[in-house]
């Protein structure tokens, strides 16, 4: 008894896993969002070069080697050796040590804003394959919707061929159709696959998973319909923490023409009395700077460059977000069009068409004429959602939104 009940608990846990891990393989778009930050490579590079910069600020104080100098021999008289031990330090002006720091950290910021640009990038891309799956999965609802009609007509066409209704034409014609629909659904699987596989390289994902497609058919535009610049783009951003760099890397050169300084402890001794104890200090003073001063106005020549490539980068996005937004109305307009008229229209044919062929009211080709109507109808509505779905997205990368 006692062993039937441990089985009973050994298989409920492998119930549980394996239920836990069945739910585990259905993602939804969120889900996948955040499972890409962790496993994405791109993003972990992107994540160790912030740490490496982070650890390059303890360099910004670095002090220059310490030199220890020894000296044996008769240094003060001729008739007997002496020692002498010099230990001296040389230090940068501490503005130096202090511009060196404030530069490094800026590195560490743009760094980080980097690390934004990317996850920016990843999820963008993430959005747009999974709308792009979610666009497969409504055009291959339609392929077998027209799948099922055209079994259903092909079994008519061959009932009436029996009968003598109608020649072969129709039954070929049908078979014909049929053969087309199914050759379209095997391209679907295929280009299905390929954003499949393009999806787990995002996630950086070895094993296999559905995708949660329960929300609604086109993006959410509240958030970016009412934006007027792309202040927060993460690009943008990167930009214009290079303009702080550079001027810091001016200031940098700057500081190095101030003085640098020494200090210094001798121990000597004199006719063989031990521990002569002398203090040495001193000042090294920048005369020669031509060449110093060269590299001062070179930094600030890439302070004006960094500063025109950000208006070059910000006159680019603005533009950019400009141009989303006309396609993001012209879309928003086709699609008021699809599902305030064609598409109702497009049902009523196809009910009207199937009822008037059953019927005998209209012949094939007419049945035929007027479901390609329709269908192509709803295949050119969902291939409009997907194009508004996509310039969304575009939007919301560019404004850097999740």
């Amino acid at each position: 008894m006692k062993a039937y009940i441990k089985y009973y608990q050994i298989l409920l846990l492998l119930l549980v896993c394996t239920s836990n891990s069945v739910l585990a393989q259905t993602l939804s778009l969120q889900q996948s969002i955040e499972l890409a930050y962790k496993n994405n490579y791109q993003l972990k590079i992107s994540g160790l070069e912030t740490e490496g910069q982070q650890l390059l600020v303890k360099t910004t104080r670095e002090l220059a080697k310490t030199n220890l100098d020894v000296q044996l021999g008769r240094t003060q008289t001729y008739y007997t050796n002496d020692y002498t031990l010099g230990l001296v330090q040389q230090f940068s002006h501490p503005k130096l040590y202090q511009a060196q720091t404030d530069l490094q950290k800026s590195r560490v910021v743009a760094s980080q804003k980097n690390e934004a640009l990317q996850k920016n990038e990843v999820v963008g891309n993430l959005k747009q394959v999974y709308y792009q799956l979610f666009y497969y999965q409504q055009l291959r609802l339609i392929l077998a919707q027209q799948d099922s009609l055209y079994q259903n007509t092909l079994r008519i066409a061959e009932a009436r061929y029996k009968t003598g209704e109608t020649n072969s034409l129709e039954k070929i014609s049908a078979e014909v159709r049929l053969q087309e629909i199914n050759n379209r659904l095997r391209v679907l699987a295929k280009d299905e696959e390929t954003a499949y596989q393009h999806f787990k390289l995002l996630l950086n994902s070895q094993q296999d998973f559905k995708l949660d497609f329960n929300i609604p058919l086109k993006r959410d535009t509240s958030v970016v319909i009412n934006a007027l610049s792309p202040t927060n783009n993460p690009l943008l951003s990167v930009f214009e923490q290079q303009t702080v760099i550079s001027q810091q890397t001016t200031n940098v050169e700057k500081q190095k023409l101030k003085p640098d300084f020494r200090l210094g402890l001798i121990n000597q001794s004199i006719e063989h009395h031990y521990n002569q104890m002398v203090v040495s200090g001193g000042i090294g003073l920048p005369i020669f700077t031509k060449a110093q001063k060269a590299r001062v106005e070179a930094a600030k020549v890439n302070e004006k460059i960094a500063e025109s490539q950000l208006k070059h980068i910000e006159t680019q996005l603005n533009a950019q977000l400009n141009m989303l937004k006309m396609t993001y109305e012209k879309h928003r307009s086709s699609l008021q069009y699809y599902e305030n008229f064609a598409l109702p229209q497009a049902e009523l044919m196809i009910k009207n068409a199937i009822k008037s062929y059953q019927s005998g009211e209209i012949e094939y080709v007419e049945l035929i004429q007027t479901n390609q109507q329709a269908w192509q109808i709803k295949d050119n509505y969902f291939s409009t959602v997907l194009d508004f779905n996509h310039t969304i997205i575009q939007i919301e990368t560019l404004l850097g939104i999740e």
